[in-house]
This record gives structure tokens, sequence and C-alpha cells, in this order.
């Protein structure tokens, strides 16, 4: 996703386009610590698919203000507020007029930073939500990633596991992972796994949610966990 972060503390400023680039579904980050400038580039044709816009700017409310210019620009993109005042607007932040997704007080929660940009991402017409294409018998097939639980080799085919479907190509697996998001790791010679169905790891494998085991093989066990927890957010 295209991200526009809005503040005027550069030190917040920082510390946030660092915590938004731990996340997978983050592909790249705007920071404006100048609201004109912002504007001027919404104005210009760029895109953003959410904006975390902080709500105070020299002890002024100017942020919902930007919120309602950019909704008249481009109705589509999603508005986070993010403040570090944690009553002062709450009941304040839905008089202007926005697309408002969410809203994060300062400091802010991974989680909750996580949370917010899945719901926006969930939002997304499926034909902008990221896909992997395969050739199924000459046919081009789109699978959107977030639907793929994990991806298994067998001789010289791959089995694409979906929530709905196994969907069987003649493929190396290994060009199927360069062509796969970071949401995904190779834990196995034969498998890939989709980390955010994952569950919880047991010794020799992940269960998903869904119910459904992978395997992981001793020698990539520790690297596994560790892109795991990297991918959950955790510091370790």
């Amino acid at each position: 996703m295209e991200i526009a972060v809005c503040d005027d503390n550069e030190l917040f400023l920082a510390e946030f386009e660092t915590q938004l680039k731990t996340l997978p579904m983050v592909e790249n980050v705007y920071m404006f610590s100048n609201l004109d400038t912002f504007l001027v580039s919404v104005d210009g044709g760029k895109r953003y698919d959410a904006v975390f816009m902080d709500i105070d700017w020299d002890k002024e409310s100017v942020g919902m203000e930007a919120a309602a210019e950019l909704y008249k620009l481009c109705p589509e993109t999603k508005i986070i507020y993010v403040t570090g005042f944690v009553d002062m607007y709450s009941q304040l932040i839905f008089l202007n007029q926005s697309n408002l997704s969410g809203y994060l007080t300062k400091p802010v929660n991974i989680e909750l930073l996580r949370a917010n940009l899945q719901k926006v991402m969930d939002a997304l017409p499926f034909g902008e939500q990221p896909a992997l294409v395969l050739r199924r018998q000459g046919a081009p097939v789109s699978v959107p990633l977030r639907e793929i639980y994990f991806v298994e080799s067998d001789n010289h085919t791959v089995h694409v596991h979906t929530a709905g479907e196994t969907i069987m190509v003649y493929e190396r697996l290994e060009n199927i992972l360069h062509a796969l998001s970071v949401d995904f790791f190779k834990c196995h010679k034969s498998f890939i796994v989709n980390m955010r169905h994952i569950h919880h790891f047991q010794t020799t494998e992940v269960l998903l949610k869904n119910g459904e085991r992978v395997p992981v093989s001793r020698a990539r066990y520790a690297e596994t966990r560790e892109a795991y927890l990297k991918y959950m957010g955790h510091k370790f």
C-alpha cells in the first residue's frame, strides 16, 4: 500500500516511518511535515491508500481541515487520525467530512497500527489487492495473496492451497517464491507458508488458523520462527 504521514513533529515522523516499514503490507511511505506540500501532491495526482493525519498542528486542529480538503480531492483515500491528546479531539473527528478509517494515539501501538492498515487493505477493491498470477491449462488465474495459506512442491508441480481450493500448476517452487510478497517464507525445501495465517509453532511444523499443518525443516526452523516474529512486529 501507498502510505502518507502528515505530522509537524520531525522526531515522530522518523520514528513512525521506522514502525511502518516493518509492516509487510506497506510498500511506500511518504512523510510530510507541511500540510500544503501534502495537499499539493494530492492535487497533482499522487494517490495514497491511507493517510495518517496528525490532528494538532501548532495548537490548532488543522489536521481535520486538511482531511476535509483531501476528501474533496480524493474521497477514496482512507484517513487515520493520530494525536497525542487522548481526549481532546475524540468527539470532533466526525464533524469534518472525511473518509475516516481509524484513530490512533501517540505513542502508536504497533499491533493497533497493523490492525488499522489491515482494515484499509481489506477494504481495497478486489482488483487492487496484491495477487499471484498463475497459468493453469494455458489460462491465467489470479489468486489474491491474502487467500493463499501455503504453497507445496511435488515433483514437477506446485500446489497453491487457498481458502477455497487447491490450484495445481506446472512450475518451480522458487519461481513462485519470487512472485510472492514478504508475507511468505520458505520454511521447508518443498513448502512456502503465508505467515499471516500461522496460528502457532510446534516442534516440526506450524499450525495454521484453518487447522492445516505445514512442515518446517529442522534446518530452517530457527530462521522461520525469527522471520515470523519479525513479521508480527515483536522485538527479540
